[in-house]
């Protein structure tokens, strides 16, 4: 069979890598997308294509240009052409997560060319557990593409895809209509697997630049006003004892200009990084990263890890109370090890105090 895989990050590379190790067969095409969603996303790609893990890999643009996208949206012919397999043969399956203009065209254009073509989800963090209707953000261009695909082809839809690749599905928040597989956490720890990954992120070679006691995930997600947070920590644990591992889509100067040691944008995700070395003894802090969850659900290793977003009490749909119980199944009561989930800054800063020694 010809399968083809869609990857906008690093973590869905290694869920993609874990899938075709566990479920596929030796004799399957498997091809890999790699979007232009991350840092050295090409120098990933290419490692990629030197080890050999996939039959082809391609590298995609993810369009930004409200004119370009336009022209993408009636022309995906133009977009899609070098996107084939040998022979006029076809894909049997699609796999992805981020379901955006992009990955709902290409299905299109994948479904003209064989209408049997089977379509399936794959997890990157904690928003696959909750309903997608509470997630689905419906911009211009995807609605746009969406009514072309209702006319034109065979729309897509949460309720219609084949099947979910899933880390845990226990945690699921909603019953699907669809067979739900689990990832085995054997696969990652695997040997041959492990390898792998810390070669396609070369992770050996970062994985000393993380030295310091504390380290604070940045997120994506600009409505936190994480400074409060950073400026207080730095006082109760000094500037010298905190790294930042930065977010793609934000700009490290801010971090920078505190005097801390910032590192990431590197396109090593978090989780490679936990593979490699031992973090059992670090301190790691994030308002809401999926990084942490991911690291337990994918590794099954357990971090002091603080997560502090309902401290924040904003009203983001996925952290409401709808969702609690979520997050009460990863909270761990044991402060020297799993997740914690603090109701209030004061908690939190408390909690440090113990950790530092301080009365």
């Amino acid at each position: 069979m010809n399968k083809l895989f869609i990857c906008r990050t690093p973590m869905q590379i290694i869920i993609a890598i874990c899938i075709k190790k566990q479920f596929f067969n030796k004799k399957d095409i498997t091809d890999l997308i790699i979007m232009n969603t991350f840092n050295n996303y090409d120098v990933i790609s290419e490692k990629i294509k030197e080890l050999k893990i996939f039959n082809n890999v391609y590298n995609a643009e993810f369009i930004k240009k409200k004119s370009k996208k336009l022209d993408f949206v009636f022309n995906t012919n133009k977009y899609f052409k070098n996107i084939i397999l040998k022979d006029n043969n076809f894909y049997d399956e699609l796999y992805f997560w981020n379901y955006d203009f992009y990955t709902a065209s290409l299905r299109a254009y994948l479904y003209k060319k064989n209408k049997n073509i089977k379509t399936f989800l794959f997890e990157e963090a904690y928003t696959m557990y909750f309903p997608y209707k509470d997630l689905n953000k419906e911009q211009l261009f995807f609605k746009l593409i969406t009514l072309k695909n209702k006319i034109f082809h065979h729309n897509l839809t949460r309720d219609n895809i084949d099947g979910l690749f899933m880390l845990e599905p226990k945690l699921l928040l909603y019953k699907p209509k669809c067979p739900v597989f689990k990832i085995d956490s054997k696969i990652i720890k695997s040997k041959n697997v492990k390898d792998i990954i810390l070669k396609i992120f070369n992770v050996n070679n970062a994985i000393n630049k993380y030295d310091k006691k504390y380290i604070f995930l940045e997120d994506g997600r600009e409505e936190y006003n994480d400074d409060l947070v950073i400026d207080n920590l730095i006082k109760k644990v000094g500037k010298e004892n905190i790294i930042v591992k930065s977010h793609p889509r934000r700009n490290p100067d801010r971090f920078i200009k505190k005097g801390l040691k910032v590192l990431g944008n590197d396109g090593i995700p978090w989780e490679a990084l936990v593979m490699a070395g031992d973090f059992s003894k670090k301190i790691i802090i994030t308002i809401s990263s999926s990084s942490v969850i991911s690291q337990r659900l994918l590794l099954g290793k357990s971090s002091n890890a603080f997560l502090l977003f309902k401290a924040f009490h904003l009203p983001v749909k996925e952290f409401n109370g709808d969702y609690v119980k979520f997050w009460d199944n990863l909270e761990s009561s044991d402060i020297n090890s799993g997740i914690h989930i603090p109701k209030t800054f004061e908690e939190f800063y408390n909690i440090i105090d113990k950790i530092e020694g301080k009365n």
